[in-house]
């Protein structure tokens, strides 16, 4: 843009711009020249060399470092794709073109680490993304940014570059890579990374573009694999993304007062005159993920364009909750405060690999000899026309999985660059399966399954295809090992010593139903709001009796009152059919049990029972596992759900099976299973009711030499990460000790845990047996644990520092 002429000799002068766009201008940089024929280039080269001329500053590229694996990209998934090749003893670059770590995840942008576990049971993504996870509980981290910083920063052997953004690949020959190079965003500088092995975690799949991998955008047509969902003819459309910051879309508050808002002449109305909307408004002091662009609009090659669109709706969208919502009475005070301006991606250029994912893969589980992990969100893709859609509202579709599926290996490396990983929504699928392997946490367990292939690729002097081809089952123990999942997949390590030793424990719960027992001296939860607990139930089965204990702190009598409705899988709180309404007097001051009469046939599979707001009232909960069961407490007029592991004080007659036939014998903790699945719970745990110290012993029949534990907890892998310091499953303090010359040795002693999986390693020692001893928990009064492996193993395996 052509300043003009000016005179600037006399004087003290300010020089300054002034934003006429009305909204988010952006300037590069400033000129001033005496030559007035001087014009600046216009073009990307050109503009290069003229900033090296003026500034000084050289293009020539600096070694940055020779490493073993190079990851560019630094969300979610290429963060866990870095520490897993680092712990495994690859010399590792993770090179982020921001100043934070996290990528859609991080302290810029705010969007959770969601997965599997918002909808099915148990199925949330251990491994790296749980570790994450807790450190973001543990600290109080209101974003992963921090988290993630955590997680990388006692890794000896990764190097975090930040503020470098790569935006050219040297090639060592046609089909391998040999270097990347970056650009330092705050000082323009040129870095070079050389690497023998590369993850693509920029989303955008950059790095494979630059190399000459082949890929895709847009979606396919539904001949091609099939799918149903698919369009008739494919075509470049993709989904939008979502401008994000400190909020989603924007951040509104109340004034107090009136306060008027008029749409600018740049922004949409929304929607445009005699069209339906197809929206409800969420709240008042944000915006939706549903604020989307059409998915013609170009994220990869004109994402400034994209993005300014997206700013554009906000103020379209703010226009519409003003002045003409049909409730806008309600935003008469709110005021709109501020708008972000960072565009969180959902879907660009897809690295084609050796498997193209698809979405009868993932709607059958279609079971994979070379899976590395899971899915289990829906098949969710937004509607092609975005915030525009009208009637058909913001989805294209979004079916659920029936369950968890399997995601092949295959898909996480590319097809024709030899040295090439992907890490992220840049993975090899469909448009379609897009939907459900997009979201934070499923993706980071991906990276972890790319970062452990690539160092794999480096002890073994294989490549990535060499992997699928010759090592599989050797990548699929590995990852087990590092804690994370593989649908149907027990831990075969022949080198876990555990596998073959006798275990023994100071006690096992055995209780199979709810008692009257279990009850009574944990906490309670306030019944100040109505509070609700779905159990599992017989269908047709009589409900002869009903009890439930609460405590009051009431001074005087008060009268508790609670229905009981019999539900159906699938019906939320409130939905189902009502059996009975029940009252009775609570003595004051005491602990006590109300059993009432019901007498009647439940038709459903679910026994509902709600409790009505009781002044001074506690309903006693203990902390059991029971499958099936979940709890509510009603806020702003909706049911919130948990199922955190804290059970509501219930007891019926016929008793309600607490765990459906699973049990917590000692052989569960080497049986090669860390998690509840389907059939069997897999946990070793005490008897609640002889409470802590509580150990669990392995003997190994005669002296085993090893130097390393490893330990999986439980920290409630049903539904979202737990929030607070501790899971009240989760084993808190213990000692890990060895039968040495006759007497207990002591190998590690740790307090105030608060992650699932725990490597411990020391000097080696040889003993016949082992003890891992519970000292306390985060709350419960059992000690729990799915698993424990023993190694001997070799010097280079000694890589992760303990926390």
């Amino acid at each position: 843009e052509d300043g003009g002429i000016h005179d600037l000799a006399a004087g003290t002068l300010s020089l300054a711009l002034h934003d006429l766009t009305g909204f988010f201008a952006r300037c590069d940089a400033l000129v001033l020249t005496t030559d007035l024929d001087y014009t600046p280039p216009n073009d990307l080269d050109g503009i290069k060399a003229e900033r090296v001329r003026l500034t000084g500053l050289s293009l020539e590229p600096k070694l940055a470092g020779q490493f073993d694996v190079i990851v560019v990209g630094a969300g979610a998934a290429g963060t866990c794709a870095a520490v897993a090749a680092a712990r495994l003893g690859a010399r590792t670059a993770l090179v982020q073109n921001r100043p934070v770590l996290g990528g859609n995840a991080s302290a810029e942008l705010g969007v959770g680490l969601s997965g599997a576990a918002n909808h099915q049971s148990n199925a949330r993504e251990s491994g790296l993304p749980e570790e994450v996870q807790r450190l973001k509980a543990f600290y109080g981290a209101t974003r992963f940014s921090e988290p993630f910083r955590l997680l990388t920063e006692n890794e000896k052997n990764l190097t975090v570059f930040l503020n470098q953004n790569v935006d050219a690949v040297e090639m060592a020959s046609v089909g391998r890579i040999a270097a990347v190079r970056a650009t330092d965003t705050l000082t323009g500088e040129v870095s070079r990374y050389l690497g023998k092995f590369f993850i693509d975690g920029t989303g955008d799949g950059w790095v494979g573009y630059y190399a000459g991998a082949e890929y895709r955008i847009g979606r396919e047509a539904r001949a091609e694999f099939n799918e149903d969902l698919a369009p008739e003819t494919g075509d470049s459309i993709t989904m939008s993304g979502c401008i994000m910051g400190l909020c989603c879309g924007l951040r509104a508050g109340d004034s107090g007062k009136p306060a008027p808002y008029q749409r600018p002449e740049w922004a949409p109305e929304l929607p445009e005159p005699g069209e339906e909307f197809g929206r409800n408004v969420p709240k008042l002091n944000g915006g939706a993920w549903w604020m989307e662009h059409p998915g013609t609009f170009d994220d990869l090659w004109d994402a400034e364009t994209a993005r300014d669109e997206l700013i554009r709706i906000t103020f379209g969208y703010w226009d519409y909750v003003k002045n003409r919502w049909p409730q806008q009475d309600k935003a008469v005070n709110f005021r709109l405060q501020y708008v972000p301006f960072i565009d969180a991606k959902r879907e660009s250029r897809r690295l084609i690999g050796d498997y193209i994912l698809n979405q009868n893969d993932v709607q059958h589980a279609r079971n994979f000899p070379d899976a590395v992990s899971y899915t289990g969100w829906p098949l969710d893709i937004h509607h092609p026309e975005g915030i525009y859609s009208g009637a058909p509202g913001p989805f294209d579709y979004n079916p659920h999985l029936p369950q968890i599926a399997p995601v092949p290996y295959r898909s996480l490396y590319s097809k024709n660059i030899e040295n090439l990983f992907m890490a992220g929504r840049d993975m090899s699928v469909t448009h379609v399966a897009l939907g459900t392997v997009r979201v934070q946490s499923t993706l980071a367990t991906l990276g972890q399954a790319a970062g452990t292939a690539a160092a794999m690729c480096v002890k073994r002097n294989t490549t990535p295809r060499g992997i699928y081809e010759n090592h599989i089952a050797d990548l699929q123990q590995t990852l087990l090992k590092g804690d994370q999942y593989i649908i149907g997949l027990p831990n075969q390590d022949p080198a876990d010593l555990a596998r073959q030793a006798a275990v023994t424990a100071s006690s096992v719960w055995n209780v199979s139903a709810l008692d009257r027992n279990l009850f009574g001296e944990g906490r309670g939860l306030r019944l100040d709001i109505p509070r609700a607990a779905q159990l599992p139930w017989t269908p047709g089965t009589e409900l002869k009796t009903l009890a439930v204990c609460v405590q009051s702190r009431a001074n005087k009598p008060v009268q508790l009152r609670l229905k009981v409705r019999s539900a159906r899988t699938g019906q939320s709180f409130g939905e189902g059919s009502l059996i009975a309404e029940k009252a009775a007097p609570l003595p004051p001051k005491a602990i006590t049990w109300l059993e009432f009469e019901i007498d009647q046939a439940i038709p459903g599979d679910l026994l509902e029972i709600e409790m009505a707001p009781t002044p001074g009232a506690f309903w006693m909960v203990a902390y059991l596992p029971a499958e099936g069961y979940r709890r509510a407490w009603q806020q702003d007029n909706r049911w919130m759900i948990k199922t955190d592991g804290q059970i509501q004080a219930i007891v019926t007659d016929p008793a309600i099976s607490l765990d459906q036939g699973k049990h917590y014998e000692t052989r569960n903790a080497i049986n090669g299973t860390a998690r509840i699945t389907a059939d069997q719970s897999n946990l070793w745990v005490s008897d609640p009711t002889k409470g802590l110290p509580q150990w669990l012993e392995l003997d190994f029949s005669k002296p085993r030499r090893f130097n390393t534990v490893r330990l999986t907890f439980d920290t409630h892998l049903d539904g979202s990460a737990p929030w607070g310091q501790f899971v009240s499953e989760c084993v808190r303090d213990y000692e890990i000790q060895a039968l040495q010359d006759g007497s207990w040795q002591t190998l590690a002693v740790v307090y105030d845990n608060f992650q699932r999986h725990r490597v411990h390693r020391f000097d080696p020692v040889t003993a016949k047996k082992v003890r891992l001893v519970v000292d306390a928990t985060g709350g419960t009064p059992a000690a729990r644990l799915f698993e424990i492996r023993v190694y001997d193993e070799p010097a280079e395996a000694f890589v992760k520092t303990e926390r």
